[in-house]
């Protein structure tokens, strides 16, 4: 790439940035300090430690389809999965051993694994599990000691792993009070993981890395007792809450995953603030607007909107976040179909029979400040019938891969490209330059009509309709402008198609990866014309599925 146009890049991106986001980065290469508050020392021994002060929640800690991704037995033999990658690991040298990609490596650190092995023993009385998890625990404590070398010390999987060891502590109570040493090192290490997040704060990132920090902050707080570090901490996170929970109930990074995931989050502070009289009107506020939101979302999908960085076997099972909403704070989810500040729209219609669900993006790519969960999908939508995925974007597949752009790109999007322009330029895993903008333009009892316009200034109006059983599809480009559509269908045959000076199909197939690290080919269409194209579906039904009613 030229200098010239690398520097564009670079500045196009830059100039989004908050001006403390700048400052930050430097000073953090630099190796300074970014604490919760200047001057502030987190107070936290082992023995101010107790696990009753944290909202027990079996209903997030033992979700079915979280528990379905470890495999007890493997792990019994040393053998881990996560986002569909298994390796071998010697629980003495896996913590620094770079094992396959960073993103893994993130996710060994963050010790969820953990919470199979407690449920199992607590099934059966299975000591190997509990032998197990707590040579995991020590083994992690022997690796890492040294403060704040290694992806253990890192702020997120601090963040992150933090919370999982409480949760595994507060399930595992009565089993591991007898266990007094283990105990002890459990909450000396935890009291050094939380003293040490308290002065490294992702204040240079923002947006979900600094909320986890947060949230891992106001736990540990309660915890250990720290009313002053709660005190400075939860003011902070209810803040982030107002800022990154849209007044319509979506995350503001519009990632379906990153949505639950922050859910998880409010769920956990909001219960154990209850649980110790300082409840958050804030933060329950925004548990019955994400609960609807995500409700919504996914009512009569089998798997999550595949959206800006999206897929399963990250987040909690949808099912489990509503359960644990339902349980713990009273929430029933409303169902709605447009989300104006996150700009995702919804239809949901019944055709022969069969519930036919399209979730239609018509917002911008992510906070100003913070797209590096971004794709080129402006006016990408997917469908599904009873459930399963008909018309879907392609995914996500993994963030340090060769692949991570492709999947970032237009073309793997059911959406459209502009003279052979990319929406939005995702020029480097977690960087976009010049960005693409969508809005809504106007809605039918049957229809959804939205513009966007391109990193470049051009312009396209997409309209969406149902009609006699059909989804239909018109693309207009402005200045009879030639542009390209894409389609990427999961089952069924591909559109039929109007009038339009189209220039070409192309059939091909595409990667499709619904889950991290996980990919298969499905068939994908092209079509290039200028000026307008349309296209039209007769409804499909899928094999393996059986007629039912809107739920």
């Amino acid at each position: 790439m030229p200098s010239l146009a690398k520097a564009r890049l670079y500045l196009d991106t830059a100039r989004h940035l908050k001006p403390s986001q700048v400052l930050y980065r430097v000073w953090r290469k630099a190796g300074g300090a970014t604490p919760l508050k200047a001057g502030h020392a987190p107070r936290a021994t082992a023995g101010d430690a107790d696990v009753s002060r944290i909202a027990l929640l079996p209903e997030l800690d033992f979700d079915p389809a979280f528990l379905a991704r470890f495999d007890c037995e493997a792990i019994l033999r040393d053998e881990l999965t996560l986002l569909h990658h298994t390796e071998r690991v010697d629980w003495e040298t896996c913590w620094n051993a770079g094992l396959s990609t960073p993103l893994w490596q993130f996710n060994l650190h963050y010790c969820e694994y953990l919470l199979p092995l407690a449920k199992r023993y607590l099934d059966g009385s299975d000591e190997r599990c509990l032998a197990k998890a707590k040579s995991i625990v020590r083994s992690w404590i022997r690796s890492n000691g040294g403060v704040g070398s290694g992806a253990g010390w890192d702020p997120y999987t601090i963040s992150m792993r933090l919370v999982n060891w409480l949760a595994f502590y507060g399930e595992l109570e009565d089993a591991l009070e007898g266990d007094r040493p283990f105990v002890d090192d459990l909450n000396g290490s935890l009291a050094s993981q939380y003293a040490h997040l308290a002065r490294h704060l992702e204040k240079d990132l923002l947006a979900n890395h600094y909320f986890e920090n947060l949230k891992a902050l106001v736990l540990g707080a309660l915890y250990f007792g720290d009313d002053g570090t709660l005190d400075v901490a939860l003011p902070l996170l209810e803040g982030q809450a107002r800022e990154q929970i849209l007044p319509d109930g979506m995350h503001f990074e519009l990632s379906p995953m990153y949505h639950k995931v922050i859910l998880e989050d409010v769920l956990r502070v909001a219960a154990s603030l209850d649980k110790n009289g300082r409840g958050s009107e804030e933060l329950r506020g925004c548990v019955r607007r994400m609960c609807d939101c995500l409700y919504s979302l996914e009512r009569n999908a089998s798997r999550t909107p595949l959206f800006n960085d999206s897929g399963d076997n990250v987040a909690k099972h949808k099912d489990a976040l509503l359960a644990c909403a339902k349980m713990r704070f009273g929430v029933e989810p409303r169902y709605r179909e447009d989300f104006p500040d996150a700009g995702y729209y919804l239809m949901e219609r019944e055709c022969s029979g069969h519930v036919l669900k399209l979730i239609f993006d018509a917002g911008g790519p992510g906070p100003e400040y913070a797209m590096g969960h971004a794709h080129c999908d402006a006016l990408s939508f997917e469908a599904f019938v009873d459930g399963e995925p008909w018309i879907v974007n392609c995914g996500t597949y993994a963030y340090q891969d060769p692949r991570r752009l492709d999947f970032k790109r237009t073309s793997f999007h059911s959406t459209v490209m502009i003279e052979g322009c990319e929406q939005s330029e995702c020029w480097a895993p977690f960087r976009v330059g010049r960005r693409a903008t969508s809005r809504l333009e106007a809605r039918g009892l049957d229809s959804l009509c939205a513009v966007m316009t391109d990193a470049r200034g051009r312009g396209l109006r997409r309209t969406v309709s149902f009609s006699d059983g059909c989804l239909n599809v018109a693309d207009e480009a402005a200045d009879e402008a030639g542009f390209a559509c894409f389609w990427h269908l999961a089952f069924g045959e591909p559109p039929s198609t109007g009038d339009g000076r189209r220039a070409f199909e192309e059939t091909r197939s595409a990667l499709y990866s619904p889950g991290f690290g996980l990919s298969s080919e499905i068939a994908s269409y092209a079509y290039k014309g200028a000026r307008a194209m349309t296209f039209a579906w007769r409804v499909p039904v899928p094999s393996n599925v059986s007629q039912g009613g809107i739920s």
